[in-house]
């Protein structure tokens, strides 16, 4: 619940805001000296005016988030580009883990960083007006975007305006403790295993009396809860007034996976369990009391810097009607409000170019966003984990069509909140469903 106060309260802010923005547009883009109006086209026509080009000094805030060792990687690609542009001063904001609330709280201050890390919410954002459209500066230099995949830039277009670059994707996939299976003379998993046999190892490798579990499904992450509907055949669409998928024999029998999973045969903590473990909670793989976790890219900088004593590897998601899979994608936007626009769009091009997706896939953080073969042949060439390809497999299976909505982050609230009540036994699957229908069609109603 203060989750959900505090989102409303920075949606308020950033109402508050816009309004202002749309009433003073052209004075606000005039005053800045650097600043491109609201077309997105480069304030000086030029590419070679921009601050980052020239001597001018100029310092760039841009938000970041992860772990230490995702810091770290950030890091590295700014270094490399202030070795090659010595007037820029790059300053990282850390958003932490709480991302879209505390990037809205920023934005409502007036504080805003040059360059937004954007998750899963350009909708959302370019809805509000609060980021910087890119078309006049792609146009004004034939900037090629061919090299990003269509559907990875679809949820960046917003009213047929592109309002981000993507840097990286990842897919959910399986990470399972290689020795725990062997131990418990389980069938190694496969990347065409079946939803069956998935389950079939959770239970055989869940040990109540060490709390031991065969799986951890993380609370209050809508992401994961998705990955399961999406597998039971939901295309869960949340673009127009009234949402579509929720109501079909699929979802239902995807929630009662889910309850039968954690609730009645307790084959993962339920998230009031690991809301009382803490930080903690997140490191039950390292430690060996889960055997399998769905996560992507993002734990193997993690596990690279911090080795587990045991065996691992990943696999993909099981198949159930199908094979599809949410993925965490990062992508970078220039703020509306930004005072260094030209500059900003000249590190945003660093970024999400080949150098930047190069220290990415060096690093194993991420896949990269373009179609860039070199970059991917360094994540197949690292072998980490072994089966590391299961991660490049998965991206034809991608189920990005719920980004497709400014309502998203209202929506994804809503739905963990219902589930994770489902999840530690206080709503049946069909009272969810229900519940479900009713509370997203309130929110897409406006």
């Amino acid at each position: 619940m203060k989750k959900l106060v505090s989102i409303v309260l920075a949606l308020a802010m950033l109402f508050t805001l816009c309004a202002c923005q749309d009433s003073g547009k052209t004075s606000s883009a005039g005053a800045s000296s650097t600043g491109s109006p609201s077309s997105g086209s480069p304030s000086s026509g030029n590419q070679e005016s921009s601050q980052a080009l020239s001597d001018e000094p100029v310092t760039i805030e841009v938000a970041v988030s992860g772990s230490a060792q995702e810091l770290d990687i950030h890091q590295e690609k700014f270094d490399l580009y202030v070795k090659d542009h010595p007037n820029v001063t790059i300053k990282p904001v850390d958003i932490g883990s709480e991302r879209t609330q505390k990037l809205m709280t920023l934005i409502g201050s007036g504080s805003a960083p040059d360059i937004l890390y954007l998750n899963e919410w350009t909708y959302v954002f370019a809805n509000k007006g609060v980021l910087e459209p890119l078309d006049g500066y792609i146009s004004a230099e034939g900037h090629d975007t061919s090299v990003f995949p269509e559907s990875l830039l679809e949820p960046l277009r917003y009213q047929d305006k592109l309002y981000a670059f993507p840097q990286e994707i990842s897919p959910y996939v399986i990470y399972y403790n290689k020795t725990m299976f062997e131990n418990a003379n389980v069938p190694l998993p496969t990347d065409d295993w079946t939803q069956e046999e998935f389950y079939a190892a959770a239970q055989a490798l869940t040990d109540p009396e060490k709390k031991v579990y065969g799986f951890r499904h993380p609370g209050n992450w809508a992401d994961q809860d998705l990955n399961w509907l999406s597998r039971a055949g939901v295309d869960f669409d949340i673009s127009g007034t009234e949402q579509k998928g929720l109501e079909t024999p699929e979802a239902l029998e995807a929630l009662e996976f889910l309850y039968k999973m954690v609730v009645e045969d307790k084959l993962s903590p339920n998230p009031a369990e690991l809301t009382a473990m803490g930080k903690s909670a997140d490191s039950m793989f390292q430690n060996q009391q889960v055997a399998m976790q769905s996560a992507g890219l993002w734990l193997l900088p993690q596990y690279k810097a911090e080795p587990m004593d045991f065996e691992w590897d990943v696999v993909r998601c099981p198949m159930w009607k199908n094979q599809r899979v949410k993925a965490g994608v990062l992508n970078w936007g220039i703020s509306a409000d930004s005072k260094h626009k030209d500059a900003a769009w000249d590190l945003l091009k660093f970024l999400c170019g080949p150098q930047g997706m190069r220290i990415v896939a060096e690093a194993s953080m991420a896949l990269p966003a373009s179609t860039d073969q070199e970059a991917n042949q360094v994540v197949l060439d690292s072998k980490f984990p072994e089966n590391v390809k299961a991660f490049i497999d998965s991206v034809p299976d991608c189920d990005l069509r719920d980004e497709l909505s400014v309502y998203r982050t209202e929506v994804n609230t809503s739905l963990t909140k219902t589930i994770d009540e489902m999840l530690i036994g206080k709503r049946s699957p069909e009272d969810t469903q229900k519940q479900l229908i009713e509370d997203i069609n309130k929110i897409l109603a406006g």
